[in-house]
C-alpha cells in the first residue's frame, strides 16, 4: 500500500471490485483511502447473480462505509463546481464527479471508462495517478500472494457478474488476466 494514497472509484470499477468478494482487500492493497462521490454511490444498484437464472442482487455500500475501505465524499467550492459542470458535458455524472474530485484535490482516478480515461490523462499529464480495475486486482494478487486457482475464480467473477475484461489493445494488463483466467 501506498502510505498517504487516496483513489477516487468511479462506479464501473466499484462494480467490478464488487463481484470479487474481496473488495476490502483489494481497496487496502492499493491505497490509504479509497473515496467514491455521491453519483457513484446513487449509480452502483446492482451486481449480477452467478447463476443468470436468478434476480439482480442489490448493493449495499453502507458495511464498507461503515468499516471505512470506502468513503463518500461531495462536490464542495466553487473549482470543484466548475470541473464537474464542465465534465458531465462530456461524461456521466458519476464520472464526471469523480473527474472533478480527483482532479481539484490531487488524487488518483481509478476508472475503466475509455473516455474518462482519456480527459484525465490529457488534464493531468501524469499516467501515474490513473488506475484500472485489472491494474488494482494484479496488485492486490501479487502483492499478497493470492493462488493462481483463487485468481482465476476472482476474475471470472468480476467475468460474469459485473460483465467486465480489459480492453485487449488499450490495457498493458490484457494479457496477465488472459493467463490468469486459464
Amino acid at each position: 500500500m501506498d502510505a498517504g494514497l487516496v483513489q477516487v472509484i468511479d462506479a464501473c470499477v466499484l462494480v467490478n471490485l464488487l463481484a470479487t468478494g474481496h473488495i476490502e482487500g483489494i481497496l487496502g492493497a492499493a491505497a490509504e483511502r479509497s473515496v467514491i462521490c455521491t453519483a457513484v454511490r446513487t449509480e452502483s444498484i446492482y451486481l449480477r447473480p452467478d447463476d443468470p437464472k436468478d434476480p439482480l442482487q442489490p448493493i449495499d455500500l453502507t458495511p464498507l462505509i461503515d468499516n471505512g475501505s470506502l468513503e463518500v465524499c461531495q462536490i464542495q467550492g466553487d473549482d470543484e463546481e466548475l470541473l464537474y459542470i464542465d465534465y458531465a458535458a462530456k461524461l456521466d455524472d458519476g464520472e464526471a464527479m469523480c473527474m472533478a474530485l480527483a482532479l481539484s484535490r490531487r488524487l488518483r482516478l481509478a476508472t475503466d471508462e475509455r473516455k474518462a480515461r482519456r480527459l484525465f490523462i490529457q488534464a493531468t499529464g501524469d499516467p501515474e495517478r490513473l488506475i484500472s480495475t485489472a491494474q488494482l486486482v494484479r496488485n492486490w494478487a501479487e502483492t499478497t500472494s493470492i493462488p493462481p486457482t483463487e485468481l482465476g475464480r476472482v476474475l471470472a467473477s468480476i467475468q460474469n457478474r459485473a460483465r467486465y475484461q480489459p480492453p485487449a489493445k488499450d490495457d498493458p494488463n490484457y494479457p496477465w488476466w488472459i493467463d490468469a483466467c486459464r
